[in-house]
């Protein structure tokens, strides 16, 4: 796997683990706790809702043992949409018998079989698309495509073909991740597509043609580019840049002076004004700020995630001004080894009305006095709830000492509810009608 595209997984799971695990366990109200596991006490008599009532009046509720039995029905009785939602819980495995009970459980079964597919082994996704072509019917029903390449070595053209096939028949296409080779970008397999994404995520490059494609996916709300931002910069990405940096402390600029002659005779990837105006989530996984800028600049995005490089870190947060509505979440993968010493306070200054940040920070260390050292800036924030700071560390720290940096950040931003500091703990503010010496606690304890 891209160790790019690895590092933005993992960061999306501590933001989860932040955001929802941590605060469904700790509910802000302790009687809103209580209160959900008191039941009202009920008699047996009312336990058995289904038994015949001892008072003889049409209104009584029939016991099971009262209820006619008529002949057995080929269609279910329940709503389509309920029995959809019911077949959603089995496997594929499980779905099989169901299609093979009758036409009116196929229609639904089918539906759910085909709804979501997703592949990664390049021999099971030539079998798939060889079997699914030739089923019309089912097309219109995928809704969801998810297949990944990336480990073949040379895709031959035909594959790319039958997959363009595939695409123009799935009218009804709704979320769509190509994950693909690193020098492979075909963007002509879109050619004749009718469906409208809400989802897109792709390993192509930012290139003009992937530009002139999004601009007629005006339903995307969501979009991820994980792809090299041209063909040249595949070969020589910021990242071993900053790894060189850090290992020997030559700055590379050598390296910096050749791509900036090679980006000078590249065509921009640009979008159109009108492009993307429901996007609100953007991920970026390679891309500079030239191309983080052009997705933004204009557009409803609320959720981000970009990395960050030491040639342009904050060239690449300037880029993120440009939302037309304040940023929400913002994760960041840093690759630049001076980002502890400048991350926070720029990140404050720019987006202060936040309310989840994450950071990653893999070729530095956030010492504890960094750490404290970022309470002058935390009190720009006034809705920052959830702050994930993650670095490799050296240092070890007691749990006294992170107990410490967890009371003085919410000293200077009152509105933190879960921080997760870089040796990996997590701390959340206990409920407000707990008494304890210590209003932060960490999860281990």
């Amino acid at each position: 796997m891209d160790p790019f595209r690895a590092f933005h997984t993992k960061i999306q799971v501590l933001a989860n683990l932040n955001e929802n695990i941590v605060n469904s366990h700790f509910p802000e109200e302790l009687d809103h706790c209580v209160a959900r596991r008191k039941k009202p006490k009920t008699s047996a008599k009312a336990d058995n809702s289904w038994s015949i009532s001892s008072d003889s009046n049409d209104n009584a509720v029939p016991g099971p043992a009262t209820i006619p039995r008529g002949p057995p029905r080929l269609r279910p009785a329940l709503p389509q949409e309920v029995i959809e939602l019911i077949l959603r819980d089995l496997s594929k495995v499980e779905l099989l018998p169901v299609l093979r009970s009758n036409k009116a459980l196929y229609s639904v079964a089918v539906r759910v079989l085909y709804r979501e597919l997703a592949e990664s082994s390049p021999s099971r996704l030539i079998s798939l698309l060889r079997a699914l072509l030739p089923q019309t019917h089912v097309h219109p029903h995928v809704r969801k495509l998810d297949l990944n390449i990336a480990a073949l070595e040379c895709p031959t053209a035909n594959l790319y073909r039958t997959l363009h096939a595939l695409l123009r028949r799935t009218t009804g296409l709704a979320s769509l991740s190509l994950d693909l080779p690193k020098a492979h970008s075909p963007v002509w397999i879109f050619e004749g597509c009718s469906f409208k994404l809400r989802q897109f995520s792709t390993s192509m490059h930012c290139s003009p043609a992937l530009a002139r494609f999004l601009d007629t996916q005006d339903r995307i709300v969501q979009l991820t580019l994980r792809g090299f931002q041209n063909d040249t910069m595949r070969s020589l990405p910021y990242l071993y840049m900053d790894i060189t940096h850090t290992l020997t402390g030559i700055p590379g600029s050598g390296a910096i002076e050749i791509l900036k002659k090679q980006e000078a005779g590249l065509e921009p990837f640009v979008l159109s004004p009108g492009a993307l105006p429901r996007l609100a989530v953007f991920n970026a996984i390679h891309a500079g700020p030239a191309v983080v800028g052009e997705v933004v600049k204009g557009r409803p995005v609320t959720t981000v995630s970009i990395p960050l490089f030491s040639t342009n870190a904050r060239r690449s947060l300037d880029a993120l001004e440009g939302s037309a509505v304040p940023l929400k979440r913002l994760s960041i993968i840093s690759f630049d080894p001076d980002a502890p010493n400048y991350i926070f306070e720029q990140v404050a200054t720019r987006f202060p009305e936040l309310e989840a940040l994450h950071i990653v920070v893999l070729l530095a260390e956030f010492t504890n006095e960094l750490l404290l050292a970022a309470c002058q800036h935390l009190r720009h924030f006034k809705r920052l709830k959830y702050i994930t700071c993650v670095a490799t560390s050296s240092e070890e720290s007691s749990v006294a000492e992170e107990q410490e940096i967890a009371e003085k950040w919410h000293e200077e931003c009152p509105t933190l509810r879960t921080i997760i500091l870089p040796r990996g703990r997590v701390w959340f503010q206990k409920p407000a009608r707990i008494s304890s010496d210590r209003n932060w606690e960490c999860l281990e304890d």
